[in-house]
């Protein structure tokens, strides 16, 4: 049976994409059961894991050999979707903002709920965004799509801190003083006991507040 073992970088929509798929279709094929369960959320695979890859199925049409016929490829699209918002938890609309994913560049203004959405390529890498706060000092964000490893991983809960703006460093996985203090402020904002320690009630909490 094929299968393809998932390296940093890739995701469901990306491996779905290269192999002629829909996601939905690779992620709920039941070849693929016991690894939805294992990581519950298709965007956060880990590096060593393995999709099971359905052969093609081939479809036939009836149609009339004297008239010209027009057949669309449907395809899923991807979306980006970030929420902006500040120390207090308050949407940061109206904040003038630029976003380049992959070379594609879009721009506009914070809505009021403080969430973009964009559409991009499921092979799409990295996203810049770019904040313009009037009065204060431009604020750039670097975002490796893909990259996201599932919660109970070091590395997964360093890049979802780091998202939420408690994580300044690097995505190591050594759970460093930077980590440790990170999650206690987490801890702390969302009524844990403050522990340092990344327990199951924590990454429980912290995936819900990603989206996860």
């Amino acid at each position: 049976m094929p299968t393809y073992t998932v390296t940093q970088g890739d995701c469901i929509s990306s491996i779905a994409d290269q192999s002629g798929f829909f996601w939905e279709t690779l992620w709920n094929h039941p070849g693929n059961a016991a690894l939805k369960k294992q990581r519950q959320n298709a965007n956060a695979l880990q590096p060593d894991d393995v999709v099971f890859i359905p052969d093609k199925r081939r479809k036939e049409e009836s149609c009339d050999h004297t008239k010209r016929h027009v057949f669309r490829l449907l395809g899923v699209p991807v979306t980006l979707n970030l929420r902006l918002l500040d120390h207090d938890g308050n949407a940061r609309a109206g904040v003038p903002y630029s976003l380049d994913v992959d070379g594609k560049k879009t721009q506009g203004n914070v809505p009021a709920d403080g969430r973009i959405s964009q559409v991009i390529s499921p092979k799409a890498k990295k996203a810049m965004l770019t904040l313009r706060p009037p009065g204060a000092p431009q604020e750039d964000y670097t975002f490796q799509l893909g990259y996201m490893n599932p919660v109970d991983d070091s590395k997964g809960i360093q890049g979802r801190l780091r998202n939420l703006g408690y994580y300044k460093g690097d995505i190591t996985g050594d759970v460093d003083q930077a980590t440790t203090d990170a999650i206690k402020d987490f801890q702390h904002d969302s009524g844990l006991e403050v522990t340092g320690e990344a327990d199951e009630a924590t990454k429980s909490a912290l995936a819900q507040r990603h989206g996860g």
